[in-house]
């Protein structure tokens, strides 16, 4: 079968990424849509079942990277990669479909069971590999709506220490903090607020998609999940969850100033935690000089600060893409999507894009 489009799929434990590149390399489109696992697979079976009616029918190639095997839905990370990888060979059993097994490359589903540890949480692996074919040396942050990946690569090859989540965080190169779904209480436990420091609740009552409303920096593009109490995603809204954190109710007429300032703070906050796991992860890794740092993720405007504090250039990992009509703002937000299905393409039409 000639292979004239490239599915890749980022099955994440809160969102499911699509992304469509056809056998040029160009992008023809890119999705994400909210699946909160968690809450069983009827979200992303529905999702599935409404892009399997607009996708292309014939000489299709799916390509899978997931990290929703981590939901506690299921009773360990191998049921987790077997269930995902099943429900997109069910969706599309007259189709091609590989699932990307980290420096493994790529696999068929029938040997899913018995790679399982390589495929589980590869998505970084594929982001990484992707950008350091286009460039010499950098530093890969991906910053998502709960996690941060940071991986370091050097002449085409990745430098990393960790593969699994576990290594991975215990060398920094996973940050579980990210721009909408982490509570507050993970960042910060005491705020300057009246002139003294005042002590949080420890209650999942605010994220850090209130802080990011707040500050006017989360695109409602990426605000797909519902607020900690269910409510409202105004910014009236996100000021009275973060009064709750503090003990106290929001007053009617107090302006949104002390409430703005409140998420600039733990805006910086979040902002030192990857930049204290940036510094570690520079440090492993001789990358000479002219560092630069590609952002992914809806986060990357994190990763834009970032790169001017360590005082190195920035690239948004659109730029490394051909991209056809308004996709490219979505390619950075969907960035390991794309990355899995232009790897494929790569690795199956022998040529390096």
């Amino acid at each position: 079968m000639t292979v004239k489009h490239y599915i890749g799929w980022d099955m994440g434990g809160a969102h499911l990424k699509m992304a469509h590149i056809d056998q040029a390399g160009v992008v023809r489109n890119v999705e994400q849509h909210a699946t909160p696992i968690w809450q069983g697979l009827a979200s992303l079976d529905q999702v599935l079942t409404d892009l399997n009616r607009r996708l292309p029918v014939s000489n299709i190639m799916h390509v899978v990277t997931t990290t929703g095997e981590l939901a506690d839905i299921f009773s360990d990370r191998k049921q987790g990669v077997i269930s995902l990888v099943d429900r997109i060979a069910a969706t599309f059993p007259h189709h091609e479909l590989r699932v990307y097994a980290g420096a493994s490359g790529f696999i068929t589903r029938e040997q899913v069971a018995e790679h399982y540890l390589q495929v589980a949480s590869a998505n970084w692996h594929a982001t990484a590999q992707f950008a350091a074919h286009h460039y010499n040396s950098g530093v890969l942050i991906d910053i998502g709506s709960s996690t941060t990946d940071i991986v370091p690569f050097l002449r085409g090859r990745l430098c990393n220490r960790g593969y699994t989540d576990q290594q991975r965080l215990q060398y920094d190169e996973l940050v579980y903090s990210g721009i909408v779904r982490t509570p507050l209480m993970a960042i910060v436990d005491k705020v300057p607020f009246a002139g003294e420091w005042q002590s949080l609740a420890a209650e999942h009552f605010a994220t850090t998609a209130d802080i990011y409303r707040l500050t006017g920096e989360l695109d409602e593009t990426y605000d797909m999940m519902e607020p900690a109490d269910g409510g409202g995603k105004m910014e009236l809204d996100s000021a009275r969850r973060l009064a709750r954190m503090l003990g106290t109710d929001l007053e009617p007429t107090a302006s949104n100033a002390k409430w703005t300032g409140l998420a600039r703070y733990i805006s910086e906050q979040q902002l030192q935690l990857i930049s204290r796991s940036l510094h570690r992860v520079i440090s492993a890794t001789d990358l000479g000089d002219g560092l630069r740092l590609i952002g992914a993720g809806s986060g990357r405007f994190m990763v834009s600060k970032l790169a001017q504090r360590h005082a190195c250039d920035y690239i948004d990992y659109a730029q490394v893409m051909h991209i056809e009509g308004n996709n490219r703002h979505g390619v950075a937000d969907c960035a390991t999507a794309v990355s899995v299905a232009q790897l494929a393409r790569t690795l199956y039409h022998h040529e390096i894009i």
